[in-house]
């Protein structure tokens, strides 16, 4: 992986990571939330199509199914607690996926 393209998977999954963090408080109007899973369908799927290039295929599939859980086609409908849950585990999510990047993935 090239110096653009690491740095461009760093600062996406950083912002996702920082969005999501940020969105388990509830005073944000509904567009934060549209506007958040944008962000973190776009984030996962740019990770895991940065997994699928370095062949590691657990990360890959972790990703896909955050990108799916977040897609903002067809969307989910869980309650507020769930979804507070679910952003805080995935958060943590891609804070591993950005700081084991390189040799290791999100795999433990």
């Amino acid at each position: 992986m090239n110096d653009s393209n690491l740095v461009i998977f760093k600062n996406l999954n950083k912002l996702a990571f920082i969005a999501l963090l940020i969105a388990v408080i509830p005073i944000w109007p509904y567009f934060f939330y549209q506007l958040l899973k944008f962000l973190v369908c776009g984030a996962a799927a740019y990770s895991a199509y940065t997994f699928y290039k370095q062949h590691m295929s657990k990360s890959m599939w972790i990703m896909i199914v955050v990108a799916i859980i977040f897609n903002p086609i067809n969307p989910f409908y869980f309650g507020h607690f769930l979804w507070s849950v679910l952003d805080i585990v995935i958060a943590v999510v891609f804070f591993r996926a950005t700081k084991s990047q390189g040799a290791k993935a999100i795999e433990a």
